[in-house]
């Protein structure tokens, strides 16, 4: 193949997934994946873009080896050109890169070829447990809350009232500082990328409107699943009442002035802001380019904040388990079965649904459809996301259901940012146990905004394993729940979040299967 951009991109990316396969280090890979790229883009320099190269990967012995071989006269790429005044990379830092650990990359030149080897020992993983270092936390707070248990009250309430207590009321207000601004910059941000992400002008507008409209469809099949577990609808609403509440309501999504939904964590307002500020993004386009890319650069720096505050979360976790183990009791911690059954209950339906749908509209056999996506859907349940499947689902779509290679490129990203059919159950679940752990009712007019809410949230919440946790609170205080049923939903959570997965990436796979069948891509 020849020196493209194309190719050498699509080269790192199999170089990649073929390291990660062997379990090399993520910070060896991706000191492998620089170190190549560079020297292929100084051959492509040396040689000229139509000169051809060629690639192996083997393994041999356990270890994992990559080599480059170009044909012509001897040239190495790993060492600095003399005659040129501003070389990428420093002497220490290219000694860095092609020694280090448990890897490394060498040049040699014989038969009239270039070759560069780059080799990583295969790392030894301990096995891992499903849900990470969130199942951890739940597990040592079991434990610390049963040795504490041996402990006198008085010690026990003092535990409880004076250190977890403050310390999860401190971490929770620390998320919800992070995850408003988070929202602000991810709706805002969604506008100011839209020549990048639509370039399918007219694709673009439909295929994100079946997002939104999909995601409802499912909410409002979650709360009709929920009611059956958590029946704590109310019809009962006088007519007066209600028109009362809804203009209430749209009074209140309508913020004074443009600080205060941010001090006070109004998430309507700042939505409400957000569409405001996005919609003259919109009009204005290339003459507010500037700001554009403030904005990106913004919405880049909110969400390295939020990853490093997710640092803190099985932390988080771990007092809100604690804290509930010991304040709560054991009747209450089993109903955790409601959750885990009207989640699962509501997975099978939505799943059933879209599979029935394809059957009619293209008569395939859902047998077959299952087996083609197997891979996919597995890495989704064994590691709790759809993220880190998707990789391996561009593949599945191009080869196994044959879709236009461009359009799943434009998709399947796409997809995992605006469609996020397990969150959006999650809320609604969480939402409905929220409501009956207050003893509270929610009215129809409730009912929207939890729809609402649970869609937004759902694009916003962090692709992490403990994500859903992140925004819940932010969701039980716009609808004015008792944050206390958090510590029940964090332990339900573990239980709902790798079946999440699995049905949001059949969910992905189902709809760009119909999609590109009927735009015929």
């Amino acid at each position: 193949m020849n020196f493209s951009n194309e190719n050498i991109y699509r080269t790192m990316m199999d170089i990649r997934i073929f390291f990660e396969k062997t379990n090399t280090v993520p910070r060896d890979i991706n000191k492998i994946i620089l170190i190549l790229e560079e020297s292929l883009l100084r051959y492509r320099d040396h040689f000229g873009e139509d000169h051809e190269f060629e690639i192996s990967m083997t393994k041999w012995f356990g270890t994992p080896k990559v080599k480059i071989r170009v044909k012509g006269s001897a040239y190495n790429p790993l060492e600095n050109d003399e005659d040129d005044p501003d070389p990428l990379f420093s002497p220490e830092i290219m000694q860095n890169l092609l020694i280090y650990d448990s890897a490394g990359t060498v040049y040699r030149y014989e038969n009239g070829y270039n070759e560069i080897s780059s080799f990583s020992k295969k790392g030894h993983r301990l096995a891992k447990i499903p849900g990470g270092s969130i199942t951890m936390a739940i597990i040592a707070a079991v434990v610390c809350a049963f040795m504490t248990k041996l402990l006198p009250q008085s010690t026990q309430e003092f535990l409880v009232a004076e250190i977890a207590s403050p310390l999860f009321s401190t971490l929770m207000g620390l998320i919800v500082a992070v995850n408003i601004p988070l929202i602000f910059f991810s709706i805002v941000s969604s506008v100011c990328m839209m020549e990048d992400i639509t370039y399918f002008n007219a694709i673009g507008s439909k295929v994100i409107g079946r997002f939104f409209v999909l995601m409802f469809v499912i909410a409002v099949i979650s709360m009709v699943i929920c009611e059956m577990f958590f029946p704590v609808i109310s019809f009962d609403i006088a007519a007066s009442f209600e028109i009362e509440e809804i203009r209430n309501l749209l009074l209140s999504v309508i913020p004074t002035n443009l600080a205060s939904p941010f001090v006070t964590g109004n998430v309507l307002q700042v939505v409400v802001i957000a569409l405001l500020i996005s919609a003259c993004v919109s009009f204005l386009g290339d003459r507010v380019q500037t700001l554009k890319s403030v904005i990106i650069d913004l919405r880049l720096v909110v969400f390295r904040m939020m990853e490093l505050v997710l640092k803190l979360l099985p932390f988080t976790i771990f007092l809100v388990v604690f804290k509930t183990l010991l304040t709560t009791t054991i009747t209450d911690i089993l109903s955790i079965w409601k959750i885990v059954a009207a989640s699962y209950f509501t997975y099978f339906a939505v799943c059933v649904l879209l599979l029935v749908r394809l059957v009619l509209k293209y008569k395939i056999s859902v047998g077959d459809f299952l087996k083609k996506n197997w891979s996919t859907l597995v890495i989704s349940f064994v590691t709790g996301s759809g993220t880190a499947a998707m990789a391996t689902n561009f593949e599945v779509c191009k080869k196994n259901l044959h879709i236009n290679e461009k359009f799943c490129d434009f998709w399947i990203p796409l997809s995992h940012a605006l469609f996020s059919p397990g969150t959006v159950t999650s809320m609604v679940v969480y939402g409905f146990f929220a409501a009956l752990f207050s003893d509270a009712a929610i009215s129809v007019v409730q009912l929207f905004i939890m729809a609402f809410l649970a869609i937004q949230l759902s694009i916003c919440s962090p692709k992490v394993s403990g994500g859903n946790i992140a925004i819940l609170t932010m969701l039980l205080t716009q609808l004015g729940f008792s944050l206390e049923a958090i510590g029940t939903l964090v332990i339900a959570d573990g239980f709902v979040n790798n079946a999440s997965g699995v049905f949001g990436m059949l969910a992905r796979n189902c709809e760009i299967f119909d999609v590109s069948h009927e735009i015929k891509i």
